[in-house]
């Protein structure tokens, strides 16, 4: 099930991520790639403007595809254009809060949601992720041979 993500409407959207941020970008690509782990499904994150080529943030793994629009589109104009790229939109999600996007994604058979709503999801996700990856590093510490002789003789062995 492919995501297409209005990037800069996704961060407009998010309570603590600011456009005006030269690392939202990075960011809110960060928290869509711990998503893409959780749910493997595609996702491609449209952003207006030029790319950061600094950020590193260009399609950070196979299942996620950073795209911009060519000099003089909009993200709006990319989003069109991938959308007419698919023929069969059951299996298509749109997340923006764009009317007109919206509209027609909606028209042609996907599904969309509102950005505000599926950065709540995304947010839940990356926590739980987050969560788990914590734990997982407990158990895969080691202890070294001195740590091991200390606790032996705590535990009297």
């Amino acid at each position: 099930m492919p995501y297409i993500i209005d990037g800069n409407n996704l961060i407009g959207s998010s309570p603590d991520i600011s456009l005006e941020d030269n690392n939202s970008r990075t960011e809110i690509v960060a928290i869509v790639k711990k998503f893409q782990k959780k749910k493997n499904s595609k996702i491609i994150v449209v952003f207006d403007g030029e790319p950061d080529t600094l950020s590193g943030e260009e399609n950070p793994t196979e299942k996620i595809v950073i795209k911009y629009p060519p000099l003089g589109d909009s993200a709006d104009d990319e989003i069109k254009r991938i959308l007419e790229g698919y023929t069969y939109f059951r299996d298509v999600i749109l997340v923006t809060s764009d009317r007109e996007l919206k509209d027609i994604a909606k028209k042609k058979g996907a599904k969309v949601i509102n950005s505000i709503e599926f950065y709540y999801e995304l947010k839940r996700v990356y926590r739980a992720t987050g969560r788990i990856e914590m734990k997982q590093k407990r158990i895969d510490t080691e202890l070294s041979d001195g740590e091991v002789d200390q606790w032996l003789k705590i535990f009297d062995k």
